[in-house]
């Protein structure tokens, strides 16, 4: 099993949650409390934002330079900020403002209609000096070898991480055990796991995804996420603990992050017991 790094995705998934109406002070509470609980990274928002952009759409939909500026503060150095783009949005004027403002990671979302696109959007970002994810959605709606397709192009395009993501919540453990040892057997980049809990299996999928190779796994406090949400924070780190997994992470501060975004978020999914 390889070492698990989180990636955590309350203010940006969660924002389906809120139409991404977090406040200032929530999101810098939030960043501030995954970095302190250990996790290595914070998905802050989308740039130029979702696939479907509405009016009502708030902050963390689309992230500009004086947000981030205040993120950073609050992350002050201890925890990578990453940003996910879709390529039809994005410019290569709102890469040099996310460079400059310290986000490390650039997370594309790779839809299988719009393949090309996406895979010049990554090489782009790529180009900027990013850590790139290429984030494969949908996986379900696809078959295994365009699954594997898009990875092996994504791979070649520059992406550092190839990351899959459960965007229905149809996985079944099985499902994911044989994608992510079919993907393990012919990347050589390390992979991620994005799971919806649509039929209460986020975590059970994301054990399988860690068996099979993956390496990042993505979280949200209180599973807050669209639809059924996502994999709780609270969850996994309480897995690693009681499986004696080597980890960094503190699973107090993670509880008592979670009690207060459950207080302090509107519409964010139950938190864990």
């Amino acid at each position: 099993m390889a070492d698990v790094k989180i990636l955590d995705v309350t203010l940006r998934d969660g924002g389906y949650r809120n139409n991404f109406n977090f406040t200032e002070d929530q999101a810098q509470i939030v960043v501030a409390g995954l970095a302190s609980a250990g996790v290595d990274l914070c998905e802050i928002g989308y740039c130029k934002g979702s696939f479907a952009p509405k009016g009502e759409h708030g902050l963390t939909s689309d992230v500009g330079a004086g947000f981030i500026e205040k993120i950073a503060q609050a992350a002050n150095g201890r925890i990578e900020l990453a940003v996910m783009v879709h390529p039809r949005n994005i410019a290569t004027d709102d890469f040099a403002m996310l460079k400059e403002q310290g986000v490390s990671m650039i997370r594309v979302c790779l839809r299988r209609d719009q393949l090309d696109e996406g895979l010049v959007t990554l090489s782009l970002a790529r180009d900027h000096g990013f850590s790139v994810s290429a984030n494969v959605t949908h996986v379900t709606s696809q078959t295994p070898g365009s699954v594997l397709d898009t990875a092996v192009r994504a791979e070649g395009a520059g992406a550092d991480i190839v990351c899959c993501a459960d965007s229905n919540g149809h996985m079944l453990p099985a499902d994911v055990d044989r994608l992510f040892s079919r993907l393990s057997s012919r990347l050589l980049v390390p992979l991620g796991f994005h799971a919806h809990n649509n039929m209460s299996l986020a975590l059970a999928n994301a054990v399988a995804a860690i068996e099979a190779g993956a390496e990042y796994i993505d979280t949200s406090i209180c599973g807050m996420g669209k639809g059924a949400g996502n994999l709780h924070l609270s969850m996994l780190v309480a897995y690693l603990e009681r499986t004696g997994v080597s980890h960094g992470y503190d699973l107090v501060k993670v509880m008592e992050l979670s009690e207060a975004t459950a207080r302090a978020v509107p519409h964010n999914n139950m938190p864990s017991p």
